[in-house]
């Protein structure tokens, strides 16, 4: 059994929310009034994964980390919420190699 235990992946959620956060609400990135998206505003989120190795990966598994990214935007105040009227979809793509030995992601956003 392979999967993680509940504590372990509770904590990684949060560290992801809290990341996300701190990005919106960080006081250099100078944004507009939040939220920026509401329903009348609305949006799509793309998650590109760069990979540290080539071995095969399956985007599906990305879903619980986009979760928890999408989450963070919300409670950051990005968007009133992350629901179907405010975020029309969400894809997942591969983006090639990280160039470390680490992950790396990039979330975008545009109006829709």
């Amino acid at each position: 059994n392979d999967r993680m235990h509940f504590h372990q992946k509770a904590k990684i959620i949060q560290e992801l929310k809290r990341i996300t956060f701190n990005q919106v609400r960080n006081p250099l990135n100078s944004l507009e009034k939040l939220p920026l998206f509401d329903s009348t505003r609305a949006c799509s989120v793309t998650l590109t994964v760069f990979t540290p190795t080539k071995r095969r990966s399956d985007p599906d598994n990305l879903q619980p980390t986009l979760k928890a990214i999408m989450d963070g935007f919300t409670e950051s105040g990005l968007w009133s919420d992350d629901n179907h009227e405010v975020v029309k979809f969400t894809k997942y793509q591969y983006g090639g190699l990280s160039g470390t030995k680490a992950y790396r992601l990039e979330v975008d956003i545009e109006e829709v």
